[in-house]
């Protein structure tokens, strides 16, 4: 009797301390759901916008904001709201035109091919317009494809082929135009640059082309030979000319040199005359001197009746001359 009183005692313990548990663990249980549910509504209630990004909030399918969101960190309701991220960063587009059907036909009915880089982003202040209109990067893309193929037709058509080469810069400057204005306009992009890489022509074409290479090279070395004979005639046209000046110039100096000496020879002449009409005139200075002094010792002697004789040394030379004999 003992025995059976004391195992609904043993139940009944079991059974309040497994009640008490489940309702300790349930509390658990139901915290840390709730804690869950948070971090999931927290995890999905901002959003963050990088630096090259701007952002646009679509609550339940309709735009909820006015202007481009700035970069940073952004709340908004969790699950109903989103936010579209738009990245302003510069972005290429290469379009490709085959020769065939795409190709664009020159003034002279030829057909070529070409490459077209744009490089553009998405306009800052326009972001939302791409929202509502141009979800799909594609549409602008597109869009951007057709305006350039339609435009380099137009433009192409205004050159022949042979001068595409040639007037390539001129040629992207017009198409740069022609994009801008349409493209930038029209869509919310900005066009940064246009630049046609490559043309390209049918291989018929290219093989006259390489025809006329040849042609144009063959004619080209003739002119060059032509141009090294007649550079070699006149480099002999002008030594011959340099020769004869040269002779020219030699015979005045000859010329100038020999008036030179007949000046100087008259020059000397001259001057030897000069130099022998001094000397005569020094020895007639001397002659009347002497004259002059002999008839003055002569008057000194003079007695009055008869000159003496006697011998006179002239002053200064040496030279006797005799006198006659008195007293």
């Amino acid at each position: 009797m003992v025995e059976k009183t004391e195992m609904p005692e043993k139940k009944r313990f079991f059974s309040e301390g497994l009640a008490n548990a489940l309702k300790i663990d349930t509390k658990k249980i139901v915290l840390a759901i709730v804690c869950v549910v948070l971090l999931i509504v927290g995890m999905f209630s901002y959003d963050i916008i990088e630096p090259d990004e701007r952002g646009v909030a679509v609550t339940l399918g309709e735009i909820s904001c006015n202007e481009p969101i700035e970069p940073g960190i952004v709340t908004h309701l969790p699950f109903v709201t989103k936010i579209e991220r738009f990245s302003v960063v510069p972005m290429t587009y290469e379009v490709k035109f085959s020769v065939g059907e795409d190709g664009a036909i020159t003034k002279d009915m030829q057909t070529v091919g070409s490459t077209v880089v744009v490089r553009y982003n998405y306009d800052e202040k326009r972001i939302i317009e791409i929202v509502q209109k141009y979800r799909k990067s594609s549409i602008i893309e597109d869009a951007m494809r057709d305006c350039i193929k339609a435009s380099l037709k137009e433009i192409t058509g205004k050159y022949s082929i042979y001068d595409l080469i040639a007037n390539q810069q001129d040629i992207t400057q017009q198409l740069s135009e022609v994009v801008l204005r349409r493209m930038q306009d029209n869509y919310p992009i900005q066009i940064n640059s246009t630049t046609i890489t490559n043309f390209d022509w049918a291989d018929d074409f290219d093989r006259m082309i390489k025809e006329t290479a040849n042609r144009t090279q063959q004619v080209k070395q003739a002119e060059q030979e032509a141009n090294v004979a007649a550079a070699q005639a006149q480099k002999k046209v002008r030594e011959a000319e340099a020769e004869r000046q040269a002779a020219e110039e030699f015979a005045k100096a000859e010329v100038l040199r020999a008036q030179g000496e007949a000046d100087a020879q008259k020059i000397r002449a001259d001057a030897q005359a000069y130099e022998a009409q001094k000397i005569m005139a020094n020895m007639n200075a001397m002659r009347a001197q002497w004259e002059y002094n002999i008839n003055l010792e002569r008057a000194k002697r003079w007695d009055g009746k008869e000159v003496p004789d006697a011998a006179y040394v002239v002053p200064g030379t040496g030279a006797v001359v005799p006198l006659t004999a008195g007293h």
